[in-house]
């Protein structure tokens, strides 16, 4: 009888374990597939999201293409088509919205250095005024040369060549080669997030020797122009500029500027930059695009980066 009862018992527990496994692999089946279709969503909605993007991007082309038609080769300023920004537009599952700046209202950092390699005095001159404007050490402005420049000597008083980078963890060395982002300037010695931040929304990583857009500038970079022009008379530009061009910049800056900026500035415009974001359903994705628009006002993207300019 006791054994009877034993092989009773072996057995309940016997079932019991079987009932318990095979009740851990369904849940865990359960969860895997569930898993597995939340994956499956998640990446349909990333790839309809990176699709919306490049169509903003499609649109952003044309919209630069029919601006050159419709303004002319002249001129860019804020009253164009392009400069208004785009409200945000419902499609299937969420939405997608974009907006177009002209980065030649900016400071270019790749014109620091000239065409052989080196430093460009007069650009390092306008970049330290820049920085001063900003309330940021002007001296940076040399690491930033030394970070551009064809040797490896650092820049003497201040600079920073291999011997600064090296020794970091991880180490690396300086590019010696024009910025495709400006956010290779957190790389850069003497910057740290928040110098970057402040300088940022007024600097650019263009081909080298491209002019300013003056009709398209903002104030610091525009009192950052002469060490005679500061926000207050920048500001008074800007009055008098609102959303056009200036009618006759050279006969307007000439007295304001040296003879060494002027022919550094333009009312012209070439590259831009498309922000283009898609939310569809979870998934959220922001796209910039570096924009390149031709005489002929073809368009065509010289770059583009998810998540980070």
């Amino acid at each position: 009888m006791r054994r009877a009862g034993r092989e009773r018992g072996v057995a309940v527990i016997t079932a019991i374990l079987i009932v318990a496994i095979a009740t851990t692999i369904a849940v865990n089946m359960l969860w895997r597939s569930q898993l597995d279709q939340r994956r499956t969503a998640a990446q349909i909605q990333a790839d309809q999201a990176w699709l919306y993007l490049r169509g903003a991007e499609a649109l952003a082309a044309d919209i630069l293409r029919q601006d050159l038609l419709e303004f002319g080769p002249d001129s860019d300023h804020l009253g164009e088509i392009w400069a208004q920004r785009i409200d945000p537009l419902p499609v299937d599952g969420g939405f997608v919205s974009g907006e177009i700046e002209d980065l030649q209202g900016r400071f270019n950092l790749n014109n620091l250095i000239d065409a052989a390699g080196q430093a460009d005095p007069v650009a390092v001159e306008w970049f330290q005024r820049l920085l001063r404007v900003l309330e940021l050490d002007p001296e940076l402005a040399w690491y930033v040369v030394d970070w551009l420049d064809a040797d490896t000597q650092p820049s003497f008083p201040v600079g920073a060549e291999d011997g600064a980078y090296t020794g970091r963890e991880p180490p690396y060395r300086p590019p010696n080669l024009p910025v495709t982002s400006t956010s290779e300037l957190l790389a850069v010695e003497g910057f740290d997030a928040e110098a970057y931040a402040a300088l940022r929304p007024f600097v650019a990583a263009l081909p080298q020797g491209t002019a300013l857009n003056v009709n398209t500038a903002p104030a610091e970079v525009l009192a950052s122009l002469d060490d005679g022009l500061g926000i207050a008379s920048a500001l008074q530009l800007i009055e008098q500029r609102g959303d056009q061009d200036f009618p006759d910049y050279l006969t307007l800056f000439a007295p304001l500027v040296s003879e060494n900026v002027l022919p550094r500035l333009g009312e012209r415009s070439s590259h831009f930059r498309l922000t283009a974001r898609a939310a569809i359903g979870s998934t959220q994705l922001t796209m910039y695009s570096l924009l390149f628009r031709e005489a002929n006002g073809v368009v065509r993207p010289l770059l583009r980066s998810l998540g980070t300019e």
